[in-house]
């Protein structure tokens, strides 16, 4: 069930982003209002291409996105990436000054 809602909520955001590419580049290609029948049609002449596109386009962008993951990994190393996502970023003040937070535990009052 969850499969078949997924595939099709896929199909679905597929064919909704191939239409809109498609209507933004009939509108860029025939700006005026008049030419209302030439935006139609070079819509709908686009509108094959931009389907064939969009997958293209997500497969891309998760290669790019790994290759920059990589790229981070392989500048940073992965003790200093462990290291920000265990701690955080670090607060510098406007001198460039690392701003050390001190953790005062709270204790009791009776303590």
């Amino acid at each position: 069930m969850l499969l078949n809602t997924s595939i099709v909520v896929g199909a679905v955001c597929w064919i909704i982003t191939a239409v809109l590419l498609a209507a933004m580049l009939g509108a860029m290609f025939a700006p005026d209002k008049n030419k209302m029948v030439s935006r139609i049609v070079i819509s709908s002449l686009f509108l094959i291409p931009s389907i064939a596109v969009i997958p293209l386009s997500f497969a891309a962008f998760i290669l790019l996105s790994i290759m920059f993951f990589i790229i981070l990994i392989s500048i940073f190393g992965i003790r200093i990436a462990i290291e920000l996502i265990r701690d955080g970023v670090p607060e510098m003040d406007e001198d460039g000054n690392l701003i050390e937070n001190t953790v005062i535990k709270p204790t009791a009052p009776w303590a």
